[in-house]
This record gives structure tokens, sequence and C-alpha cells, in this order.
């Protein structure tokens, strides 16, 4: 075997070797931290009934805890567009319509129990997130209604700023 073989040789196999553990190393490590241990979360939402898509954009931090605390922008074109900011921390609601602040903490628990209740938005998402595969959109339909949710932009645990769960004045 000539020097030039030789050396192609060796290089075929350095390449093969350095694929498979690659991609060995992407296989046993990909997806990483699944939805149901996050801490934080952040994704999008389009949600489609009778032909009606809206689009939500879901921010939360301290998933799970006491002290969760949630951004939902809710974006419906002509029809308006919403923020919440819920913290169960604190009990405090807040409400923005078109960018109009409105302390709504005075109703927190039905505010709260309106995302985050059994069978509501939050909980679905939820449920149909701890079965995603962690790549990709993640696509379920209502129990109850024809309602479809499909989940994407997925980050499993994101920085996000405190100021994300304030509102402005």
């Amino acid at each position: 075997m000539n020097k030039k073989m030789m050396y192609a040789s060796v290089t075929v196999v350095v390449i093969i070797v350095v694929v498979a553990v690659a991609g060995a190393y992407v296989l046993m490590n990909s997806g990483g931290v699944k939805v149901t241990d996050a801490t934080s979360l952040q994704y999008d939402v389009e949600v489609t009934y009778q032909g009606d898509i809206t689009h939500f954009k879901w921010a939360a931090k301290n998933v799970g805890a006491t002290d969760m605390a949630l951004h939902i922008d809710i974006l419906h074109g002509e029809q308006g567009n919403y923020t919440y900011i819920l913290n169960s921390g604190d009990q405090t609601a807040w409400m923005a319509v078109n960018g109009t602040w409105t302390d709504v903490s005075s109703d927190f628990t039905n505010q709260w129990n309106l995302w985050v209740g059994t069978g509501k938005q939050w909980t679905g998402n939820m449920n149909a997130l701890a079965n995603w595969s962690g790549t990709g959109d993640c696509t379920y339909t209502g129990s109850t209604t024809n309602t479809t949710f499909r989940i994407y932009n997925i980050a499993i645990n994101p920085t996000l700023a405190d100021s994300l769960f304030q509102h402005t004045t």
C-alpha cells in the first residue's frame, strides 16, 4: 500500500470515528432537560378553532412552584391584542388590552384558574409537552372542543428577565 492510499484510509477511519462519536453524543444528549423538569419555559402556540387562528406567546418562571409567574400575549389581529401577567407568589394579576394595563389582582384566583386550572390552556400545553420529543413542533387537539393547538419555538429553561413579569405604565 502506498503512502497516499494509507493516508486516505486513515482519514476515512478518523472521519467515521468522529461522526460515530458525534452521533452517539447527540442521541444520548438530545432533549436535555425535559419540559416536566423545567423551571422556566417560553413557547408560542397557534390555536385554531373553526377556522379562526389566534397566536399566543407564553413565558413562565418558577414553573410548578408556589411563586410561579406567567406572561401570556394573545395576538388576535383585528379582534385585539391582550397581555396577562399573573404571579402566584404575590397573588397579582394584570391585563392589558391593546397596551392599556388594568390591575385585576382583586380577581386573582379566577384569573389564575382561567389559564392554569384543569382543562385550561396552560395545563393542556404542559400535558402535550410532557410527551414532546424535544425537537420540532408539538400539536394536540382539545379534548372537549375541536380546537387544534400547535406549540412551537419551545425553549426549556431560558433566562427570562424579571421585567417580562411586570406590567408597564
